[in-house]
């Protein structure tokens, strides 16, 4: 038996040898479970066996529930939300602006997500691979934008007209798509979906409560649960003086002045051109600015209102780089003891190696996959684990 507590026979090659317990693994014995696989060309045996440690817990029929709602909630109901439709409005309404977010060479790398939903549907249309998980695409790297524009702007005093305002002015010129595309068109799009149509397709426990990270007000206008018992973490289209907190955790307006008046604060042309560009980018970057700790008092003051949670219910979120931070400061430590259910479209292994990968991370024991099918409205099957 080695590290991973895998029992070998004389020979490692076969899979068929190997002897695997799903109780106790430790990310690094999963890791390695599956590098075995990957290199022996078979990975839907070992990973059927991994998958049987998520049979943990009953049927979620006792108890108050916490259902936790991303966009493939409103994407399952027939809506169209994901970022690829985003990108159709604006070629629509304001092509220039989608223009502009695709050619913009600043871009933050995104994570590898060529399994997620929207990646799947934007390859489908032929969209440009950044909407695939937009919002990650909208952080930015600003210091070498600043630094790069100030080079061929910065002032010369040997010319008449030395310059004074074109560091500021191209800054705008080359950011000025970013408020239409988190701000002002946004809205105008997630105003524009309707939901008025849309008939309830799951059967959703009676004793939920829901924090939805969508804009939608699917569940209100669907399924006519009460306000009070749904948090937008976000923000809702229903309250048109909202603000729809849209865009990337990392474009912190101030941590950005901080760092641009570090770097040329001690610059003699710094009040007479640089400090006006340090605002439009301060600006332009609070505008893309998802203020996910800023939200963590919102959603524990929520929490504190609900009853005993004894099973948390995850649909359609994907909890990536950009809301993970939720269920690591708050969720995963305030229920790590209920049960913990992924309601997925997918049911590939790579989907079920980042569920598992997600819950060691956060040491959350009592865990299981479903599909869709186990709430459908007038579907009595019930799938424990896929």
């Amino acid at each position: 038996m080695n590290s991973c507590g895998v029992e070998f026979s004389e020979s490692p090659a076969p899979l068929a040898r190997l002897n695997v317990s799903a109780k106790n693994y430790s990310l690094a014995s999963v890791m390695s479970l599956k590098s075995i696989a990957l290199h022996y060309g078979r990975t839907s045996g070992l990973m059927s066996s991994i998958e049987q440690g998520w049979r943990i817990g009953a049927e979620s029929d006792t108890g108050s529930c916490l259902l936790i709602i991303g966009n493939g909630f409103d994407l399952h109901h027939g809506l169209a939300t994901g970022y690829s439709d985003y990108h159709d409005w604006l070629v629509d309404h304001d092509e220039q602006v989608a223009t502009d977010f695709e050619t913009f060479c600043f871009a933050a790398e995104c994570s590898d997500l060529e399994g997620s939903l929207d990646y799947i549907r934007s390859s489908a249309k032929g969209v440009d691979s950044r909407w695939c998980s937009l919002e990650e695409s909208l952080g930015i790297e600003w210091d070498d934008l600043c630094y790069e524009t100030l080079d061929h702007t910065y002032p010369d005093v040997t010319e008449d007209n030395p310059g004074w305002d074109d560091f500021w002015i191209e800054l705008y010129m080359r950011l000025e798509y970013l408020k239409k595309l988190t701000r002002d068109h946004f809205r105008e799009w997630v105003e524009s979906i309707d939901v008025s149509k849309i008939k309830p397709a799951l059967d959703l426990p009676d004793t939920a409560s829901f924090v939805t990270f969508n804009y939608t007000p699917t569940l209100e206008y669907v399924y006519g649960v009460r306000s009070a018992n749904i948090l937008h973490i976000h923000g809702c289209v229903l309250d048109k003086n909202e603000l729809l907190q849209f865009g990337s955790p990392d474009n912190n307006p101030f941590e950005l002045e901080k760092m641009l008046e570090d770097k040329y604060g001690m610059d003699d042309f710094y009040g007479a051109t640089i400090q006006q560009g340090v605002t439009v980018a301060c600006d332009r970057c609070a505008d893309t600015w998802k203020n996910i700790e800023g939200n963590y008092d919102a959603l524990n003051q929520f929490l504190d209102t609900l009853a005993k949670i004894d099973t948390v219910i995850i649909m359609g979120n994907s909890f990536d780089k950009v809301d993970k931070p939720y269920y690591r400061d708050v969720l995963a430590p305030r229920y790590r003891d209920a049960e913990w259910v992924f309601c997925e479209y997918d049911s590939s292994e790579n989907k079920q190696y980042g569920i598992y990968k997600f819950c060691h991370e956060l040491a959350i024991s009592n865990y299981r996959m479903t599909s869709y099918m186990e709430f459908d409205k007038g579907c009595d099957q019930s799938i424990d684990s896929i």
